[in-house]
């Protein structure tokens, strides 16, 4: 298990999400799940560990995604915000 592998085990532990992790580093969830299997490495990887290392130092842990859906956005009923 590389550096990169142990640190999102370690996040996960502390439960944030694999969604909350790629929202936090501004990349695809689907990136984070190939880092975490060991498929690939970011190209940044020095960069990534340093966030990584941010993000376990934060108290508050996000549980859904940050942005806004579009739909949102521009009044339209959501699942999460019927009219």
């Amino acid at each position: 298990m590389n550096e990169i592998q142990t640190k999102l085990a370690e996040l996960q532990e502390k439960g944030w999400t694999l969604a909350a992790i790629a929202d936090e580093l501004e990349v695809t969830v689907n990136a984070v799940e190939k880092w975490k299997a060991g498929d690939r490495q970011p190209q940044n990887a020095k960069a990534v560990l340093m966030l990584l290392n941010q993000l376990l130092e934060k108290k508050r842990i996000p549980k859904q995604r940050r942005y806004i859906s579009v739909r949102a956005k521009i009044g339209l009923p959501t699942s999460n915000n019927k009219m």
